[in-house]
């Protein structure tokens, strides 16, 4: 097992969409991380999840709530760079709004991984020192700090 020390979230940077609307899933994902050059091993792609040829997260959290595996939690991700080999990663479908399941979904899995990896932080992809992102656009450590409240101004609405 991985000496995990970070549990990073990500947003995937997709258009605001609501839940009856097309949705983006991490068949996306691995299709755009293909397309930028990530590769997953041969050896990881026989062992888990052997459609997926490129996805550099371990999860996917869409728009309903629905968590999808990527990457093995063993398997070294393609998410932060020179973190990587110490990282969990989640990536949430959209781009600072998340619907109300998301962030169930996130709180969730999140409590699941810190239990696991009981040192870890939980950071945004952006705090990483030299990351010029704001992704996953809200301060993940706030959200931490407030138990896991989706923060103001970053909860899409669905009707």
């Amino acid at each position: 097992m991985r000496d995990i020390r970070f549990i990073v979230i990500h947003e995937a940077d997709t258009p605001l969409l609501k839940p009856s609307k097309a949705e983006f899933t991490a068949l996306d994902i691995d299709q755009w991380h293909q397309e930028r050059g990530f590769k997953r091993s041969a050896e990881w792609r026989n062992r888990f999840n052997p459609d997926f040829k490129a996805i550099g997260y371990q999860y996917v959290i869409g728009v309903r709530g629905d968590i999808w595996t990527g990457r093995h939690e063993d398997e070294i991700p393609a998410a932060v760079q020179g973190h990587n080999s110490e990282s969990i990663n989640i990536c949430l479908i959209g781009k600072g709004k998340y619907t109300r399941a998301q962030w169930t979904a996130l709180h969730l899995l999140v409590a699941k991984l810190q239990a696991k990896y009981q040192h870890a932080a939980i950071i945004g992809h952006c705090d990483f020192p030299g990351v010029a992102k704001t992704c996953p656009d809200f301060d993940v450590k706030a959200w931490v700090a407030d138990d896991f409240e989706p923060p103001y101004g970053h909860m899409m609405e669905v009707s």
